[in-house]
């Protein structure tokens, strides 16, 4: 049975691992905020989850979802 989720898989053990290291960076050299790159961490994860558990999710969905972190840092750091 061939999965059709690898860009979700891969784009979500990609945030997942690019949030862990700059975590660990983070607390390394004791900068802030450390809680962003939770987000990104927790983002990775669901990713990851929906694409192993969801049997064949449409590639517009998938990229809706890879979207989430970048909207969500631009609103972050958006200027008021």
């Amino acid at each position: 049975m061939k999965n059709k989720n690898l860009m979700l898989r891969y784009f979500g053990l990609t945030s997942l691992i690019i949030g862990v290291v700059l975590n660990i960076k983070m607390y390394l050299y004791q900068e802030w905020p450390t809680y962003l790159f939770y987000v990104l961490c927790f983002i990775g994860i669901v990713q990851t989850i929906l694409s192993f558990t969801l049997k064949d999710i449409k590639k517009g969905w998938q990229v809706f979802w890879i979207l989430i972190p970048f909207i969500l840092v631009f609103v972050c750091f958006r200027g008021n």
